[in-house]
């Protein structure tokens, strides 16, 4: 279930900066209610239970990986920073195919030394929804990485918003509005199991989903895979043993019976790396254009597939 996607990138959890909780549901999370309806990315990930794992597998966009860093450090004045979950999203507007990104962190934050701090540097200020949101514009050292204004805003020191205006104002609208979360984002998240560390949401039409695809760095079978399909969840619980739960909606209950043999095929995670996954497939189930199951794989060989799928990653060319 590991997708090369073009313009996508892998990202680990920053174990250094998320602090340790109870885990919930995915489906519960708090930051779930910001996350705008109709978005065809959602990454999510808490509380990583366990110190000895060395990576998060998130499917996101560079543009995402970029948010994440420099939120960092423009937080990074923030002696205090305190952060409990982390949701990145991506979507399409009429600007083009996901070049909307946006980042959402809940902690504890130094909102007034951030935007000071921020502000020193060049930043500016403005107003939407009764919030004050700091105005960035694209940092010199990575312009030919990110050439987007970008709006962050805190929200009552517990809640960062960051990313391109068309996202941020749509989750401060839904924060001043008091919006559910979106019902179908929910219906998503109930699929997987509640003790998932990361969790991924695709939804988008095949076409799209095919049109993004690196070929060259997916295993035969996944191309097959997404070719099809329209909808994929995926959440990793990890431990001893590695659990990795995932559903997919096909375009066809057909299509569903094909993803399903390929899923059951011995050697399905042999992605662009020197070493080979042989994961135990615990149980699948096909209805209706719905393939739902889980694989299972020692931890600590899924965390050396892992370093190694990251550095065949860092050394691919245009790998944004």
């Amino acid at each position: 279930m590991f997708l090369l996607l073009r313009s996508f990138s892998y990202i680990g959890l920053l174990t250094t900066v998320v602090v340790a909780r109870a885990f919930a549901s995915p489906a519960e999370g708090k930051l779930l209610p910001l996350v705008p309806g109709g978005v065809e990315i959602v990454a999510g990930i808490e509380d990583p239970h366990n110190e000895n794992s060395h990576g998060r597998l998130l499917l996101v966009t560079h543009n995402n990986n970029v948010d994440l860093n420099d939120w960092l450090a423009l937080t990074g004045v923030d002696a205090h920073r305190q952060v409990d979950e982390v949701i990145q999203v991506a979507a399409s507007s009429p600007r083009g195919e996901l070049k909307e990104h946006l980042l959402l962190i809940a902690g504890l934050f130094d909102q007034e030394h951030i935007f000071n701090a921020a502000e020193q540097n060049g930043a500016t200020t403005n107003e939407y929804q009764k919030e004050t949101v700091l105005v960035i514009k694209p940092f010199a050292r990575e312009q030919q990485q990110m050439q987007d204004i970008r709006w962050m805003a805190i929200l009552n020191h517990r809640t960062a918003i960051f990313g391109t205006p068309w996202l941020v104002s749509q989750s401060l609208n839904r924060y001043a509005a008091h919006t559910a979360t979106d019902t179908q984002l929910t219906r998503r998240l109930a699929q997987l199991r509640p003790d998932v560390n990361s969790w991924n949401v695709l939804a988008m039409s095949s076409r799209m989903l095919i049109k993004h695809v690196e070929p060259q760095q997916v295993y035969a079978p996944w191309a097959h895979i997404l070719d099809g399909a329209n909808e994929l969840t995926i959440g990793i619980h990890y431990g001893s043993r590695a659990r990795l739960d995932f559903a997919i909606h096909t375009d066809s209950d057909q299509q569903s019976s094909h993803v399903a043999d390929l899923v059951a095929q011995p050697h399905l995670m042999q992605v662009s790396s020197p070493l080979e996954l042989l994961p135990r497939l615990e149980n699948i189930s096909v209805e209706h254009g719905h393939v739902q199951g889980s694989m299972s794989v020692p931890g600590k060989q899924f965390d050396a597939w892992l370093e190694a799928f990251y550095r065949s990653r860092a050394s691919t060319p245009d790998s944004r």
